[in-house]
């Protein structure tokens, strides 16, 4: 069974220890530390503080970073699967977070803790020391060879063993089911831009129509999902579902964030379009983008958006009137943007085993000094090789179905 309520206890130099009173693993619930950046209100009228802004906006919205996130938190998800909750337990601790299982949102805080960049979580995984956990465990029972074991007056027992955890082993698989990811989204990508084409068309067919107005259109990106891995040879990754959700509502805020920049630089400078999407946007960025989110926030946003009546645009100093929110042109602008963003990052999707290029350069390097050394034989995190196996082999056994992954 998997072990639980880890704490660090003093132990042997280069070792950790924990107390483990209990045997399952409890996650709490967290939301996402990493606030959006949002576009501000007031422009800033500081040149470097508009970059650092721009920097952090880009950085939040960059499909590689929640990449790299999808990937620790399904490698993770197999870990659990073999269990071996340890190593689990020790990739938190490096990240300084919890409950990463349960979290289904994008902009993880521990991110930007490492700098905001795709890679340097892994680059730091790899570098660190080889580790040791030592798991103290109660036994059954409080009597000795099965006599009086209900006995009050007898002390509890507890067993200890040591867990090896390799830092580079982990950091090599986490890769690998990166890879694996990112060939998902090649595919999944052209279903954004085929459910991306209906939206337009499902609405205005409503409206044609006269049909219910709390519906704004037909969502298909779920169904076409569906039929598509229904019948695909290969199996999917464990959170495939869960990955497609979260990639839909990153791209969707890219493009937010696209037309908003198109609305502010352009020649013909658009401030009353710009002024009513960036205050509609970031009144809402916590509702549907920030943080724990539950699936199809991306639509919901949308879907609203569709919903909102057009208002007059009032210049709250003069009372004059400025001009015309048009929320409809406001969502062609960002569905239009999101078929170009999902049109890059498939690109980018794409090249993702050429950019590992780099860090599997870094790995051979560390596993040489290694094995230079003498330091490689020793066994993998989970406690043997043969664990290990197990782990690679299941990156593409898991089910569609997030289960528990919320």
């Amino acid at each position: 069974e998997a072990f639980a309520s880890m704490r660090p206890q003093p132990g042997l130099t280069g070792t950790t220890k924990f107390d483990l009173p209990s045997c399952r693993i409890i996650h709490k619930s967290r939301r996402s530390s990493w606030r959006l950046w949002a576009m501000r209100r007031s422009s800033s009228n500081n040149d470097d503080d508009a970059k650092a802004e721009r920097f952090a906006n880009d950085a939040r919205t960059d499909i590689r970073n929640l990449l790299t996130q999808r990937a620790i938190q399904s490698f993770m998800f197999l870990l659990t699967q073999v269990r071996d909750p340890h190593s689990c337990k020790w990739i938190e601790e490096f990240l300084s977070t919890s409950g990463m299982l349960e979290f289904h949102g994008t902009g993880a805080g521990w991110l930007q803790r490492f700098g905001g960049t795709w890679d340097a979580p892994l680059l730091k995984m790899m570098q660190q020391p080889k580790d040791v956990v030592i798991v103290s465990a109660k036994r059954r029972g409080r009597g000795h060879g099965g006599w009086s074991k209900d006995n009050p007056y007898l002390e509890e027992r507890f067993v200890e063993f040591e867990i090896d955890i390799d830092p580079v082993s982990l950091s090599s698989r986490i890769v690998s089911v990166r890879e694996q990811i990112a060939k998902e989204w090649v595919h999944d990508l052209t279903i954004v831009m085929d459910a991306n084409d209906q939206i337009l068309e499902s609405y205005f067919s409503r409206v044609k129509n006269e049909e219910a107005n709390d519906v704004a259109f037909e969502r298909t990106a779920v169904n076409i999902l569906n039929n598509h891995t229904g019948f695909q040879e290969e199996a999917s990754s464990p959170f495939r579902k869960g990955n497609f959700d979260l990639m839909y509502n990153l791209c969707t805020q890219a493009s937010i964030h696209r037309v908003l920049r198109q609305y502010q630089d352009s020649a013909q400078r658009n401030e009353v379009a710009f002024t009513w999407l960036r205050d509609f946007y970031i009144d809402r960025v916590a509702e549907y983008f920030d943080g724990d989110q539950r699936y199809g926030r991306a639509d919901d946003f949308i879907e609203e958006l569709l919903l909102t009546p057009p208002s007059v645009s009032i210049n709250k100093r003069s009372g004059k009137v400025e001009g015309l929110a048009d929320p409809l042109g406001s969502a062609e602008k960002i569905i239009t943007m999101r078929n170009e963003v999902a049109q890059e990052w498939q690109a980018m999707m794409e090249n993702v085993p050429q950019d590992h290029t780099g860090l599997r350069k870094a790995l051979l390097e560390i596993q040489m000094k290694a094995w230079g050394s003498g330091g490689l034989g020793g066994a993998t995190s989970g406690g043997d090789n043969e664990q290990s196996s197990q782990q690679d082999e299941s990156v593409s056994g898991g089910s569609t179905d997030d289960g528990g992954f919320q």
